[in-house]
C-alpha cells in the first residue's frame, strides 16, 4: 500500500493548476492557429493558380483572336441584324397578302362552260361579275355553284336578268370571305 503525503502548500497547488490550464490553452491555440495558417496558405496557393491560368487562357485567346478577327465576326453580326430586319419586313407584308388566285380559281370550279364572264369589279371583300349566259337554267346552275362553294356569301341575282330565256347578260353582286383569301 501506497500513501502519498502532500506536503505542498495550497498557494503552490493553486500555482500548479494554472500553469497546466495555461500550457493547455496556449496548446489548444498552437493547434488552431497552425490550422488556420494551413487554411489560409491553401486558399492564397488556389487563388493563385486560378489567376495564373486565367493570365495564361487570355494570353492564348489574345494570339488566337486578334483585331481582325473581331471585325470580322462584328461585320457578320452586322449582316445577320440586316437581314433578319428584312426577313421581318418581307414576313409582316406577306401575313397581310390577299392571294386573289384562290378566288379565280373558286368561280372557276363554279362557272359551268356556256357562261361567259365579260366583266369583274372588287371592292373589299365584294366581287361584282358581269357576263352572258346562253340559258336562264346555265345561268341558274351558275348562282346555285356560287352558293355552294364555302367561301362565297351572299350571292345576288337580280331577278330582271331572268326575264330572257337565252343570250342573258347578268350582273352577279357576291361576297368573299376573308381567309379565303389570305390563306395560301
Amino acid at each position: 500500500m501506497k500513501i502519498g503525503i502532500n506536503l505542498l502548500p495550497q498557494d503552490k497547488k493553486d500555482e500548479i493548476l494554472k500553469n497546466e490550464r495555461f500550457r493547455s490553452v496556449l496548446g489548444w491555440e498552437i493547434v488552431f492557429f497552425c490550422t488556420g495558417l494551413v487554411f489560409f496558405t491553401f486558399i492564397f496557393g488556389i487563388d493563385y493558380l486560378l489567376r495564373f491560368d486565367l493570365q495564361a487562357n487570355s494570353e492564348i485567346m489574345g494570339n488566337n483572336l486578334n483585331g481582325a478577327q473581331y471585325q470580322t465576326i462584328a461585320y457578320y453580326e452586322n449582316k445577320f441584324s440586316e437581314i433578319n430586319a428584312k426577313l421581318t419586313k418581307i414576313s409582316a407584308i406577306s401575313s397581310g397578302q390577299l392571294y386573289w388566285s384562290n378566288f379565280f380559281l373558286m368561280l372557276n370550279r363554279a362557272t359551268p362552260h356556256s357562261i361567259e364572264i365579260i366583266g369583274l369589279s372588287t371592292k373589299d371583300f365584294s366581287v361584282h361579275l358581269m357576263g352572258k349566259a346562253k340559258t336562264r337554267d346555265d345561268l341558274l346552275s351558275f348562282r346555285d355553284n356560287l352558293s355552294k362553294e364555302e367561301c362565297f356569301e351572299n350571292v345576288n341575282l337580280p331577278l330582271s336578268d331572268l326575264v330572257s330565256k337565252e343570250d342573258i347578260a347578268f350582273q352577279i353582286d357576291l361576297g368573299i370571305k376573308e381567309n379565303c383569301i389570305k390563306k395560301r
